[in-house]
């Protein structure tokens, strides 16, 4: 049998990635987990605030015995000091949202190994779960890195393909990308363990990058096509959720839409505006009408038929009445 290997992990304390991660790492028997570094207090993951179901490293690795560092900066003196002393053979991180400079990527024995949910060198950055739902994407991957100071820049030593229909909301996807790196993790650790890994360097010409989304990301605009509308609330859920605003200036999420055609009505009306039917509720885009089918009310999705604040037929989302006044 290969020679255990000596680990510490780097992940979010909220994170629904490093919560798998820290229990493959705990139990399998060619590894030693050293430790778990992790946020500082008060600091979370947005990606996971609101979810439903909750994880905490902290707590969990003081179940296994596994010592938590929490580095409001993690390549501080005091905190490479105390990272040599566990004197690991690698680093693992896995949704670990600093970046680790050269300086501590020296201290692992062997190197540094990043699990990335996207099909590098395309979609390096963050959120790749958003961005590749807004692109309609049909093909991802997970990719494991060897790490270096570019972000998500190093050469690949193992990637996982994933199959897409272009139809998952940010959640499904975030959360099958999840699975995945678990999988690859464990298929990875033996080659780690053995050090028969092989790098393959990224092509640079390929490579796209994308930020966190921002507030504007998530506003609709309903002057682009139906098709792009659908992305956007489908990149949105489950949170924060795509939005518009509505009759009143209130904001309103919009969750859940789906496909209605061009035979709704006719002519199509200015992008934005709400018509009602025995079928549903219905809202103008560029080319197509859309159909809403749940928002979000409290906090809770709902079915739009339940909307306490109804939209009635000829409400104009999005706060632009005056932009179509001459239409």
């Amino acid at each position: 049998m290969s020679t255990r290997i000596k680990v510490v992990l780097f992940s979010e304390v909220n994170s629904k990635l490093g919560s798998p991660f820290l229990d493959l790492l705990s139990r399998h028997p060619q590894v030693s987990l050293a430790g778990v570094v992790t946020s500082p207090p008060g600091r979370l993951c947005s990606y996971f605030v609101d979810d439903r179901e909750q994880v905490d490293l902290v707590s969990q690795a003081a179940a296994l015995d596994v010592p938590v560092f929490r580095p409001p900066k993690v390549n501080s003196p005091e905190s490479l000091r105390s990272l040599r002393e566990l004197a690991a053979d690698y680093f693992i991180v896995g949704n670990y949202q600093q970046i680790l400079r050269q300086e501590l990527l020296d201290v692992p024995r062997v190197t540094s190994v990043n699990f990335h949910p996207s099909p590098l060198p395309r979609y390096a950055g963050l959120a790749p779960f958003y961005w590749m739902v807004r692109h309609g994407e049909r093909f991802g991957a997970v990719s494991a890195i060897e790490m270096t100071p570019g972000i998500d820049a190093g050469p690949i030593i193992m990637q996982k393909p994933m199959p897409l229909t272009g139809q998952e909301t940010a959640l499904k996807l975030r959360t099958a990308q999840e699975l995945l790196n678990v999988e690859m993790l464990g298929e990875l650790i033996p080659r780690l363990a053995d050090r028969s890994f092989t790098r393959t360097y990224q092509d640079e010409e390929l490579r796209s990058y994308f930020g966190r989304p921002t507030e504007e990301d998530y506003l609709l605009d309903f002057t682009q096509s139906g098709e792009s509308v659908r992305r956007a609330v489908r990149a949105g859920y489950r949170h924060p959720g795509a939005f518009t605003s509505g009759p009143n200036g209130e904001r309103v999420v919009i969750l859940s839409v789906g496909v209605a055609g061009r035979t709704c009505w006719a002519p199509l009306d200015h992008p934005g505006i709400v018509r009602r039917s025995d079928t549903g509720l219905f809202v103008a885009t560029k080319d197509e009408w859309v159909q809403i089918i749940t928002i979000e009310q409290d906090g809770i999705e709902i079915f739009v038929r339940d909307y306490e604040r109804s939209m009635p037929h000829g409400t104009l989302l999005g706060g632009s009445a005056q932009r179509f006044a001459s239409l």
